[in-house]
C-alpha cells in the first residue's frame, strides 16, 4: 500500500529528536573507541567500557535507473540511501531488576526510488523505497524468556521480522521476496506496536504468534488510534535432508477492517507456506550455507469487497541462491527469482517481476550488489519496464 497510513498520534517531532540524538551517541562511542584504537587494535573498546551496549550502524544506498519501457524512462536515475542505527541494552549488565534486552532502531532515508514515478510498479522495485524520505524511531522493544523455551517480545515491532520471512531471498532487492508495503502489514516503513511470542516446542519446531495495532504511521509511537488489529501465527519446521538445512513454515493472518487515508477497507485473511532448502554444498565446505539452496513461498490472500486500489492480493515467489560460485568468493552469491502478486487496478490485474544479482563481499564491512530487474505489467496497466542499479552497503 503506497499511501502512507494517517499519524492520529503525532509525535513525529519527536521521534526524529530521539533518532538524532541516538546517532549523536553512537557517533560519540564510535569516535571515542576510535581514539583507543591507535592504542588498542583489539578493537574492542566498547565492549569493555560500555558492556550492557551494543551499537549496530549500518548504511545502504543505491542508483536505480529505468532503461526502458515504465511510466517513464526520461531522467529516471535516481540514488536513494537508508541508514539503520541499533542499540541493544542488555537490562541484566546494565543492573536492571528487569530482564531481557531492549532495543531501539533509527531510520533515515533520503534521496528517491523510481517506483512511483518511472516504474510505475505497485509491488515496490526496491526494499529501501519507502515513498518519501523519514527520520523516525522505527521500532523500539523489550525482549525475555519467561522460560528457556519461550520468547516474548513487546513494542513498536517489524511483522516480517519473523512472520513470512525466507532467509533464503533476504538479499534480493525487490520488496515482494521480503514484504511489500503494498500489503499494508505492519512492516518498513510503518512498524507498529505489538506483542510476539516465539515458543521452541522442540530443538526443530517452533511456534509463532503475534498481535499489532493495525494501520500505525511509522512516525508515530506504533499506534494507529483505531481499534484494527492483526493476528498472525506461524508454524516453522527446521530440518536436515542428506544432511543439509532445509526450512517449511505455513501460518495463518487476519487483520482487521479499518480506514487509510479516509478510505474504508475490509477485514483481511491471509495464508503462509514457505519452503527453502539447501540442496547441494561444495565439497569440503567450512561454510554451512555455501553451495546452492532453493526457496519458494505462496500467500493466498482473501482481502473482502473493500479493497484499496493500492493493495494486492495473493502473491508467489520463488528463486535460487548460489553463495561461492566463484573459486576463492566464498562469502559471494548470486541469486535469481521469480515474483507474482494479483492486483486490483484493472488492465492484467498481475505484476511479476524476475530478478538477478550478484552480491560482491568486497570487504568484511562493505557489500556491492549490482542488480538487474524486469518487471512485466507493473500495477497491471502500465508497459514492461527494465531496471538496472546496483546496492552499497557497509556497517561502521
Amino acid at each position: 500500500m503506497r499511501k502512507d497510513v494517517t499519524n492520529r498520534w503525532g509525535g513525529y517531532s519527536y521521534s526524529r529528536r530521539i533518532v538524532a540524538a541516538c546517532v549523536l551517541f553512537a557517533l560519540a562511542l564510535r569516535v571515542g573507541s576510535s581514539r583507543v584504537w591507535a592504542d588498542d587494535l583489539s578493537n574492542d573498546w566498547l565492549a569493555r567500557n560500555v558492556p550492557w551496549l551494543t551499537v549496530d550502524s549500518v548504511y545502504t544506498g543505491e542508483v536505480f535507473t529505468n532503461a526502458r519501457g515504465g511510466v517513464s524512462s526520461k531522467n529516471a536515475t535516481h540514488y536513494q540511501g537508508l541508514l539503520d542505527l541499533g542499540l541493544t541494552v542488555d537490562l541484566a549488565r546494565l543492573g536492571c531488576i528487569v530482564p531481557g534486552t531492549f532495543f531501539l532502531l533509527g531510520q533515515n532515508t533520503h534521496g528517491q526510488g523510481i517506483t512511483d514515478e518511472f516504474v510505475g510498479d505497485t509491488l515496490v522495485l526496491s526494499n529501501l523505497d519507502a515513498s518519501r524520505n523519514v527520520m523516525q524511531v522505527s521500532e523500539y522493544w523489550w525482549e525475555f524468556s519467561p522460560h528457556d523455551d519461550v520468547t516474548l517480545r513487546l513494542g513498536k515491532q517489524d511483522f516480517n521480522t519473523e512472520f513470512a520471512f525466507i532467509e533464503s531471498a533476504g538479499d534480493f532487492v525487490q520488496s515482494t521476496f521480503g514484504l511489500s508495503p503494498s500489503t499494508a502489514f505492519p512492516t518498513y516503513p510503518n512498524q507498529a506496536m505489538g506483542a510476539i511470542a516465539l515458543v521452541d516446542l522442540t530443538e526443530q519446531l517452533r511456534f509463532k504468534a503475534g498481535v499489532w495495532n493495525a494501520f500505525a504511521s511509522g512516525s508515530s509511537w506504533g499506534l494507529s488510534g483505531s481499534d484494527s488489529v492483526l493476528l498472525a501465527t506461524e508454524l516453522e519446521l527446521c530440518y536436515s535432508w542428506a544432511d543439509l538445512p532445509g526450512t517449511v513454515a505455513v501460518g495463518a493472518i487476519y487483520e482487521s477492517n479499518g480506514r487509510i487515508d479516509g478510505q474504508p477497507i475490509s477485514d483481511v485473511h491471509e495464508y503462509i507456506f514457505q519452503w527453502e532448502q539447501l540442496v547441494f554444498r561444495k565439497h569440503n565446505s567450512t561454510i554451512t550455507e555455501e553451495g546452492l539452496s532453493l526457496f519458494c513461498g505462496y500467500y493466498p490472500r482473501f482481502p473482502g469487497e473493500q479493497k484499496v486500489d493500492e493493495s494486492i492480493g495473493s502473491s508467489f515467489v520463488a528463486g535460487l541462491v548460489y553463495r561461492g560460485l566463484v573459486p576463492g568468493r566464498e562469502d559471494d552469491s548470486l541469486g535469481a527469482g521469480y515474483a507474482t502478486a494479483e492486483l486490483f487496478r484493472g488492465g492484467t490485474n498481475r505484476e511479476s517481476i524476475f530478478e538477478l544479482y550478484y552480491r560482491i563481499a568486497a570487504t568484511s564491512s562493505l557489500i556491492i550488489q549490482p542488480d538487474l530487474q524486469y518487471i512485466a505489467s507493473p500495477s497491471g496497466i502500465v508497459r514492461d519496464a527494465l531496471a538496472l542499479g546496483v546496492r552499497v552497503q557497509t556497517d561502521w
